[in-house]
């Protein structure tokens, strides 16, 4: 299982089923053939691990900790939107395909 909002199918990886070694190994086939598609989806990989910043997720947590606790001050330095029903609807849509749900 990947993290919804890390994992893109296509852009940065592929998700396969749990198990399904056939599904893994076409994949990795698919990737050994196709270096146009590895180079662009390493490229989205770090664009997307650029975001992830250990001091910019430190300060998320520590605006979602004092907003929680209703700080006032944290209603406005929030770094990072808070989750969306987006992201929720992208982690339902691996879930279901997955056979997670």
């Amino acid at each position: 299982m990947t993290l919804p909002h890390l994992g893109h199918p296509g852009r940065n990886g592929y998700l396969v089923p749990p198990g399904d070694v056939r599904a893994l190994a076409d994949r990795v086939m698919e990737l050994l053939d196709d270096p146009a598609a590895r180079r662009r989806m390493g490229e989205a990989g770090r664009e997307i691990v650029t975001e992830h910043d250990i001091h910019r997720t430190l300060a998320t947590f520590e605006a979602l900790y004092l907003h929680a606790a209703g700080h006032p001050a944290a209603k406005t330095t929030l770094p990072l939107p808070l989750p969306t029903s987006a992201m929720e609807s992208e982690h339902d849509e691996y879930a279901a395909r997955s056979g997670r749900r």
